[in-house]
């Protein structure tokens, strides 16, 4: 008898992942499994749903695993320019909101009634709690760094609010295709969001360091 064939799971992903990116969540398992040159039992034999198939492909699972900011913030306090700190941070953010948008309208999209068990209610919750951490940790950073005169005392939970909103705006628009599709922001644009914000922060100039 002839030797069955063996479909990896890579080849799977990657007509997933390319398809996902080109046409989003919009794509079907039935053009999924026609790029990747199986039949679509094959895809839901692997894959128990389309949600799965787009969260293994695009890694939100490795996404769900990272710790909530790409920075240690904690070990630049005092060092540095806390501008420069900024920027880094937005980047970090920039891109895990660029992964985790098109995760999020698919688990959305895929939500009928509460309770039904088509989208879990603590994935939801679980996000919402990362969100938060966020905005706490960039807060604590920056309360750390008033308390050295490295930036103007104020209301840091507002400014961490909208630094992490700006830059979760920017990748949405990019995502849904409102911007330049499939970009990330630029150094330059977080560059401009930390630079339009810094004027809340910087403290006078003789006390900068």
């Amino acid at each position: 008898m002839a030797r069955p064939v063996t479909i990896q799971d890579d080849v799977l992903l990657k007509a997933a992942r390319e398809l996902f990116l080109e046409r989003g969540v919009r794509a079907t398992t039935a053009e999924i499994a026609a790029r990747a040159r199986v039949s679509p039992g094959i895809l839901f034999k692997r894959f128990k749903s389309k949600e799965a198939l787009f969260r293994a492909a695009m890694g939100s699972q490795a996404v769900d695993a990272e710790p909530a900011l790409p920075l240690d913030l904690e070990a630049r306090v005092g060092k540095g320019r806390v501008e420069d700190t900024l920027v880094e941070l937005g980047l970090g953010l920039a891109e895990k909101s660029h992964r985790f948008i098109p995760t999020l309208m698919m688990a959305w999209s895929n939500r009928q009634t509460p309770g039904d068990g088509t989208t879990s209610p603590s994935e939801m919750e679980q996000a919402s709690g990362r969100a938060a951490a966020r905005v706490e940790k960039i807060a604590d950073y920056l309360a750390r760094e008033a308390r050295l005169g490295r930036v103007r005392e104020g209301d840091f939970q507002v400014f961490a609010q909208t630094f992490v909103g700006a830059l979760w705006h920017h990748a949405f628009l990019s995502v849904v295709g409102a911007g330049r599709k499939g970009a990330t922001p630029s150094r330059e644009h977080v560059r401009r969001v930390v630079d339009t914000l810094w004027a809340g922060l910087a403290p006078p100039a003789r006390a900068r360091r």
